[in-house]
């Protein structure tokens, strides 16, 4: 066999494993992920229900700010439109939390249209300062004393996720999946698996639109809307649509954050400015415009802020860091991330996983080289003929 033949039948083979390989590494990821509160702890289960919300909220954002190039600052003003959708309909008129998803996210997206309004004539800092504006409007709306009737003003909304008492066990096709709901570990393996089932929406959501037509649309609006118009984009309402999908997917992890809470208020985790930066810099740490970029960037500073939350105590934190860190009042982590975002934007532009796609392309651009490179088998059958001659 000519080696020309055997790289190709190589090239092939590799393809063909190629293609099964990403699917059942997915299949295995989501695997120990359903099963994770079998064999974890319940504070490790806990903080993998922070990772799942904050990486929802995370790839929502990334779909308007990613692909779509519409810069957000203020999409913990989605997040709490699902946080008080769930809240208001299950305290106040006894709605099922299930059926609040629904609700949460039309609300959401009808916002998300409001607020395309003015991104049809603005776009980039402009744009963010406009939903600047919302975030720090926000919690003083829900505070405010004329809506106390449906907000509860500042005191916020009580018994906002299921009652348990009614529900002493989790059954699904008579298979009964936690015993007993109303323990410490079976509330935990509950909120895991609604968090993860979230998460898992939202990421086949933005998936499925980053690779249909619309997505298409998205990325040609990003890069130049000229451009896009001329090919004959609707730019209009490409951007209408992303912005309220965004809007949307976002509402959806608020609600579960009210669930797995139970209670709601204006200065609740994500709801505030803050959460909205925390959004961000999950999306800029990971990269920016990746389905996995949010995902990673949401694991980073869940990671970071859980390690660095007690190290205001000298004593908590680890000996060499200490010359750096000791010096600190309150926990570094903000700190941290500001020095993180800071080397990335000189050492990798494209987030943390745009490393990986860097060197994807380094290997790609290596092996297409040597491919060009490689004489053809004529081109050695000649050769060797006029060396024999």
């Amino acid at each position: 066999m000519s080696a020309g033949m055997f790289k190709s039948q190589h090239r092939s083979t590799a393809g063909r494993a190629g293609t099964w390989v990403a699917p059942a590494a997915g299949f295995l990821v989501l695997l120990a992920l359903l099963l994770y509160p079998t064999f974890g702890s319940d504070s490790g289960a806990g903080t993998m229900t922070t990772f799942f919300i904050l990486a929802s909220a995370a790839m929502a954002l990334n779909l308007m700010f990613g692909y779509a190039g519409q810069l957000s600052l203020g999409h913990s003003v989605f997040f709490g439109i699902g946080s008080y959708s769930t809240a208001v309909l299950v305290s106040k008129y006894g709605w099922s939390p299930w059926a609040t998803f629904v609700v949460a996210f039309a609300l959401a997206f009808v916002a998300g249209l409001l607020l395309a309004l003015p991104g049809l004539r603005i776009r980039g800092i402009y744009l963010g300062l406009v939903t600047l504006a919302f975030a720090l409007v926000f919690p003083n709306l829900l505070r405010w004393q004329k809506l106390a009737w449906l907000t509860s003003g500042s005191a916020g909304i009580q018994d906002a996720g299921f009652d348990f008492r009614s529900m002493p066990r989790l059954e699904l096709f008579g298979l009964t999946l936690i015993d007993n709901l109303r323990s410490i570990t079976g509330k935990t393996t509950f909120f895991y698996w609604l968090a993860l089932l979230t998460a898992l929406v939202v990421y086949l959501a933005c998936r499925g639109l980053v690779h249909s037509r619309v997505g298409r649309a998205l990325v040609a609006v990003r890069d130049n809307e000229t451009a896009a118009t001329t090919m004959g984009v609707n730019v209009a309402t490409t951007k209408a649509l992303v912005i309220a999908t965004s809007a949307g997917l976002c509402a959806l992890a608020g609600s579960v954050a009210a669930i797995r809470t139970g209670n709601v208020t204006a200065e609740s985790t994500y709801l505030t400015f803050q959460g909205a930066m925390v959004f961000l810099i999950a999306v800029i740490l990971g990269g920016v415009g990746t389905l996995w970029g949010p995902i990673i960037g949401a694991g980073v500073y869940i990671i970071i802020s859980d390690q660095t939350g007690s190290w205001a105590n000298d004593e908590n934190i680890p000996a060499i860091l200490r010359p750096v860190f000791g010096w600190a009042e309150i926990p570094p982590g903000n700190g941290i991330f500001a020095v993180l975002l800071i080397l990335l934007m000189f050492a990798a532009p494209r987030g943390l996983a745009g490393i990986g796609t860097r060197i994807k392309e380094a290997v790609l651009a290596y092996r297409t080289r040597d491919a060009a490179v490689a004489p053809s088998e004529p081109a050695r059958a000649r050769v060797a003929t006029w060396q024999r001659k």
